[in-house]
């Protein structure tokens, strides 16, 4: 069943806003063979390369032919109703290399999206770029952490690879040392931006908070991310459709913002990076996502599968990124073709001759006397390719939909939803899908749910394996083993020594920015209004959506209190030992449970995660009144609040917690009588 009542059936358009090397390889020919200062590989590296200027001509023209009216009336011909356009946080928030450099990107937008107005196609904004990066990989629009060789003949990337819009990472023990939330604010800022300046336009689905953050994001600050990006998107754009993606750990997500209108959960299936299989071993895979899908919905959010291809390997050149491929791929033989001529003026066509590097990890992949890497057909191309296409999509419309990546690509058809359509291989209209199409996964039998593996994760967000490596590689495997567990042995033999000292100070419980003030504010005020965070004044709703991101994002800062016992809290009544409950409270996504001596403040924190069938709330309600007002499901007037002496704890939150939140229909689900105070924090 579809949660959403949305059929959601589209494409990407990627490689456009959002330069990737692999999908328009021909704008990077210019690259090659130059010193590391003057070597582009993604779309950070492009504008700082070329400058503000010849950048800007090079995009502003790249931008018109690869997007064109052409393409927006084929997709709504073949009868896709849906366009995943990514973006970057420059395009509302420039900063450099981009000032100047992506000049005009704001207008081809409202020009593509008019156009998809035109003939009636739906668009979803993705985040796909934001500053530092969340995943270290080009399609983010900056490749973290290259390393070059002396000579500048060589570099690598994937031994040293990081994502630091999340924080400082380290290495060694794969997590963050520290969080940098002044990024993530400003990530949420720019969703405001971006909902603000579109959502005037009537074709606008929905967005996409953030694409493919990498696996070692922290999961509660992720989470915690997402909550203060629904809140703010939903202020300023009701009707909105907002999408999560499952940074890879799609068994995670269970029960959180469960009930939440408007709310769908984004995964990425591709099978490009599996090991050498059958044919039959694809199509079985393919249709075990039917009954993983049905499942996961039970507990989790509606699924919409936003990425997806035809691919069944690496072999599309620079898919790895510019001139670099990650270690052990690909592991099967490929083939070849003409590489693309430029479609941009000024830059020349590939080399005739050898490549002139740089080289970088893995297998070369590299234009080649004038010839590109691209999978090597099947010897049933065309049978195969088709059934594949009716298993994904037979599987993926047990969600709310899918959208195929990408529109187009200059090399492999497997990959390009224009050159598969042209070649047979998709279904004429897929607008009317043949119910022998939709029941294939059905007659065709269904694999056993498959468990979340490392086939999950996409070969960016993969560690590098041993298996077929060097000798070399293998030893540096076995160096950094050795290293982490010295290193674990040290932080061990460090948390005994602070464990002999009996306290710790609290700068090391690092709370976020905000969280910090808000614990200094209200430290040692006699308890009010909301009680335990010692506040008098009454709070807005929307200040309460909002008090949830640091409340969440406390969650380092709980379990650096809890591994301690010996941490002593300056004071039961004071600000930090408040914040450390609350968050405590919090703590477990869907399960907000809060002992209030003031009542209610359970039923608010539940009321965080929209449905109390979602997430309960309990709290020892002394004050009947309070927990009246916050109790119950956030809107939906029943439960989930708790008890006490007024029995008031559980009952809806329409007086004031639904003021601030809109229904998913655009309609508002209560009115409150009072509006909220001016100076609420």
């Amino acid at each position: 069943m579809n949660p959403l009542h949305l059929d959601v059936r589209g494409v990407n358009l990627g490689g456009w806003m959002v330069l990737q090397p692999w999908i328009t390889p021909s704008l990077f020919y210019q690259f090659e063979g130059r010193p590391p200062d003057r070597t582009a590989m993604d779309m950070h590296s492009f504008c700082e390369v070329l400058g503000p200027q010849e950048g800007n001509r090079q995009l502003r023209e790249h931008w018109r032919k690869w997007v064109t009216e052409r393409e927006i009336r084929k997709i709504a011909e073949q009868g896709l109703n849906t366009v995943r356009v990514p973006v970057g946080d420059w395009m509302w928030l420039p900063y450099d290399p981009y000032i100047g450099c992506t000049d005009g990107a704001l207008d081809e937008l409202w020009r593509v999206i008019h156009l998809c107005e035109q003939y009636g196609i739906r668009v979803l904004v993705d985040l796909h770029g934001v500053r530092r990066s969340q995943n270290g990989f080009d399609n983010s629009g900056h490749i973290m952490n290259v390393t070059w060789s002396d000579d500048g003949q060589s570099f690598s990337h994937w031994p040293s690879r990081s994502a630091a819009w999340q924080g400082s990472f380290d290495p060694l023990t794969m997590t963050y040392s520290t969080i940098n939330w002044d990024n993530i604010r400003s990530t949420v800022q720019v969703l405001q931006r971006i909902a603000i300046s579109l959502r005037h336009f009537p074709s606008i689905l929905g967005i996409e908070a953030l694409n493919e953050p990498w696996q070692f994001t922290p999961l509660d600050v992720l989470k915690a991310f997402y909550w203060e990006a629904y809140w703010t998107v939903r202020a300023e754009a009701p009707h909105w459709l907002f999408v999560i993606h499952d940074s890879f750990r799609l068994e995670e997500w269970s029960g959180y913002m469960k009930g939440c209108q408007g709310v769908a959960l984004d995964t990425h299936v591709q099978q490009a990076w599996f090991d050498i299989r059958s044919q039959q071993s694809f199509l079985e895979n393919a249709c075990s996502w039917r009954q993983r899908i049905r499942a996961l919905q039970e507990t989790s959010l509606p699924i919409l599968v936003c990425e997806w291809s035809l691919a069944t390997d690496n072999c599309n050149m620079w898919l790895n990124g510019f001139h670099d491929n990650a270690p052990g791929f690909p592991k099967v033989e490929c083939g070849s073709v003409v590489c693309p001529s430029p479609q941009v003026s000024g830059i020349a066509g590939p080399p005739q001759g050898s490549s002139p590097g740089p080289r970088g990890t893995g297998s070369p992949s590299a234009p080649s006397n004038g010839r590109c890497s691209v999978s090597k057909p099947w010897d049933n191309e065309d049978a195969i390719e088709q059934q594949l296409a009716e298993h994904k999509i037979s599987a993926f419309e047990e969600g709310v939909g899918w959208i195929f990546w990408n529109f187009r690509v200059e090399l492999d058809p497997r990959w390009s939803w224009e050159a598969a359509y042209e070649r047979g291989w998709l279904p004429r209209n897929v607008s009317n899908l043949p119910q022998s199409l939709l029941d294939t996964c059905k007659t065709s039998g269904e694999s056993p749910t498959p468990s979340s593996s490392a086939n999950d994760l996409p070969w960016y967000n993969m560690l590098p394996s041993a298996h077929g490596s060097s000798a070399v590689v293998m030893l540096m495997g076995v160096g950094l083993g050795t290293l982490l567990g010295i290193t674990i042995l040290l932080r061990i033999v460090l948390a005994l020594v602070v464990r002999s000292n009996g306290r710790r100070p609290h700068e090391k419980l690092q709370l976020p920015p905000r969280l910090l003030h808000l614990a200094r504010k209200t430290q040692g005020r006699k308890p009010g209004g909301l009680g335990l965070l010692g506040l008098k004044q009454r709070v807005s709703s929307r200040s309460l959506a909002q008090l949830a991101y640091p409340l969440m994002s406390a969650q380092h800062a709980i379990d650096e209190a809890d591994e301690d016992e010996a941490v002593q809290i300056e004071s039961p009544k004071g600000g930090r030992a408040a914040m450390l409950t609350a968050a405590r409270a919090w703590r477990g996504g869907s399960d907000a449970s809060l002992w209030a001596t003031d009542g209610g403040m359970g039923a608010r924190m539940g009321a965080w995660v929209c449905s109390g069938a979602g997430g309960g709330a309990s709290g020892a309600a002394h004050d009947g009144a309070a927990g009246g007002v916050f109790g119950g499901s956030g809107g939906e007037g029943g439960g989930g609040g708790g008890s006490g002496s007024g029995g008031g704890a559980a009952g809806a939150a329409h007086a004031l917690f639904s003021h601030a939140v809109p229904s998913w229909n655009g309609g508002y689900v209560s009115t409150r009588q009072t509006p909220p105070n001016e100076g609420d924090p």
